[in-house]
């Protein structure tokens, strides 16, 4: 079980314009983060939260491609990949120097007065170096939607219905392309009858894998949602059947339970679902819904726009468009919501009123 514990910390980007923040997308380690803005990469040490780069594109380079909107790692944390809103692929390489043993290293002054005493003071970590570079460029017919990696390879959705496959050497696997128009979709598993997408301008505007649940978690741009399943282990396009999640006309975004294989969605509604796959039917059944009781807000946050487990899947953490954020448990006890006192940093009277 989680509990909230100490205090909430404010962390200032080594910036001189202040940006709004695109994303923050740890490593499979948890160990850096990756900080995205619309023309800048930042990456940062976790524990302690400590600024190891700060790149930031050309103007020149952001009116050519777009400005930032997704970033991913790859599983080995060597490569970073950015996506431009042009639908343009921003490969980056990582090295980690050998002859720079810690980033920061604290000497104590001669002066016996000025020196540490307390073991808190001296930071633990090793907190690694890092070479970041610009390794290549990748132009996407079609516009990206979504992008997810997975072992050697990158998923990517886009805006014409299609999921492509691509290696992070920017080669698209082009046997492995999944075309929605050709992908049966059913109720489960055991229905005979399958019918593909026949609705114009419909594509994945969210997409998530897991290879323990066996198969992809899509959110679609009308607000339907389903999982992709497949006969095959590399997902051969012949063998792929969809799943629709039934009761569910306004998802936003997806999450993946590898520990407890559930599938949450996040609603327009302020809501969650989550879904369980029936090992019998092969379909998709609803497990339990995540609904904010009214004593913590009685009004509408509004929708759902991000939903994150936990490293070990046992707590969700989801957050709402308009602020706020709430954690609950696997199975959908609310541990915290931030709703009745997230008011910002900036209060009238910092000691009676400080939410934080």
């Amino acid at each position: 079980m989680y509990y909230p514990w100490g205090w909430a910390r404010l962390l200032r980007l080594p910036q001189e314009e202040i940006q709004e923040i695109e994303q923050v997308v740890c490593n499979r380690d948890k160990i850096l983060a990756a900080v995205l803005t619309a023309d800048s990469v930042l990456i940062w040490y976790v524990k302690p939260c400590v600024p190891i780069i700060s790149h930031r594109r050309s103007p020149a380079s952001v009116q050519e491609l777009g400005k930032n909107v997704l970033v991913q790692w790859r599983p080995d944390s060597s490569m970073l990949v950015v996506v431009t809103e042009r639908g343009h692929l921003i490969i980056y390489h990582l090295v980690v120097p050998t002859d720079v043993k810690t980033l920061y290293e604290l000497i104590d002054p001669p002066i016996p007065s000025l020196r540490r005493e307390s073991d808190e003071l001296f930071i633990k970590e090793l907190i690694p170096p890092l070479i970041f570079s610009l390794a290549f460029e990748v132009e996407i017919e079609g516009g990206v939607t979504d992008i997810v990696p997975i072992r050697e390879e990158l998923m990517i959705a886009t805006k014409d219905g299609k999921i492509l496959r691509f290696s992070w050497e920017g080669q698209e696997i082009r046997d492995y392309t999944l075309d929605l128009k050709r992908i049966p979709f059913c109720v489960d598993q055991q229905v005979l009858r399958a019918v593909p997408l026949t609705d114009k301008n419909v594509h994945v505007s969210k997409l998530s894998y897991s290879p323990l649940i066996g198969g992809y978690a899509l959110v679609f741009n009308d607000g339907r949602a389903a999982f992709l399943v497949a006969s095959t282990l590399n997902f051969d396009p012949n063998s792929v059947t969809g799943i629709w999640a039934l009761q569910l006309e306004d998802a936003n975004c997806v999450a993946l339970n590898h520990k407890y294989k559930l599938i949450a969605f996040g609603r327009k509604n302020s809501q969650g679902i989550v879904y369980c796959v029936d090992e019998m039917t092969g379909g998709l059944t609803v497990s339990h819904r995540l609904i904010l009781p009214t004593r913590d807000y009685p009004g509408n946050p509004g929708p759902i726009s991000c939903l994150r487990w936990t490293p070990d899947g046992t707590a969700l953490v989801l957050a709402w468009q308009r602020g706020g954020f709430s954690i609950w448990s696997t199975f959908g006890t609310m541990i915290m919501c931030s709703l009745g006192w997230d008011y910002g940093p900036h209060v009238s009277d910092p000691v009676e009123q400080n939410p934080l």
